[in-house]
């Protein structure tokens, strides 16, 4: 008999990208959130060097933790995207910088081998197939990310504050109809023509309107909170 498997996790929101460590205390209401035309100006009202995010060489990965008295009959998944879209730009100050991103939500991985095994022994390899084909038509469907009217999820910069190295980044993050105001600490690096940006940080799916899984009453259920983790490499400048 095959176990429950925690379909809630689809909070992939993959806020993704831009950043690193945010508590679920530092998401802000929608109406808190400067809208995101406002930040997207930014960059057509400043010289900047641009980057282009680079799919192959970005990742993401979205944490989803079983809980409850009965735990142990689910399992934790990782979603991951391998397809992630957008661009990164500097100015002369930093308040100048930014980034939008965009995840395309249908293009989502659950369960991929190679992105559970370098999560740790929290995240066991080899879920079935049928396992992860169940999960991701669930995560999809209307009532969670509702793929099909939501396409992607986005997050865009609205201001960045902090070392040029490690900044603070305030960002837009939209899952569904739903957007609210994240706080990512992020690290960058120089490389070769690019910029390596990594982080994590944390978001409640209840937040954005998702409510998540829950079996007999509360015995098997689906964490609220997931964890964001990414690495993403954005090259091709210019002026």
């Amino acid at each position: 008999m095959e176990r429950p498997r925690l379909h809630g996790l689809l909070l992939v929101c993959i806020a993704v990208l831009a950043g690193c460590s945010a508590a679920p205390t530092g998401v802000a209401p929608a109406d808190a959130a400067p809208p995101i035309a406002a930040a997207q100006s930014v960059a057509a009202s400043s010289p900047a060097k641009m980057y282009q995010v680079d799919p192959a060489a970005s990742t993401l990965h979205i944490l989803v933790y079983r809980g409850g008295p009965m735990a142990r009959l689910g399992h934790n998944h990782v979603v991951s995207s391998q397809n992630l879209q957008g661009r990164v730009w500097q100015g002369a100050a930093l308040e100048d910088a930014g980034f939008e991103i965009t995840v395309p939500v249908n293009e989502l991985v659950v369960d991929d081998n190679a992105a559970r095994a370098a999560e740790g022994e929290d995240f066991p390899a080899n879920i079935s197939e049928d396992a992860k084909q169940g999960t991701k038509a669930n995560m999809l469907r209307e009532t969670l990310l509702d793929g099909a009217r939501y396409p992607e999820i986005r997050i865009t910069s609205v201001r960045i504050q902090g070392d040029a190295k490690a900044p603070v980044v305030i960002a837009a993050l939209r899952i569904r109809d739903q957007t609210r105001q994240v706080t990512v600490p992020v690290t960058l690096q120089t490389t070769d023509g690019g910029l390596r940006v990594t982080g994590g940080f944390e978001i409640k799916q209840s937040d954005f309107g998702i409510t998540p899984l829950s079996i007999a009453m509360g015995a098997l259920l689906v964490v609220d909170t997931v964890k964001i983790k990414f690495s993403l490499l954005a090259t091709g400048s210019h002026f």
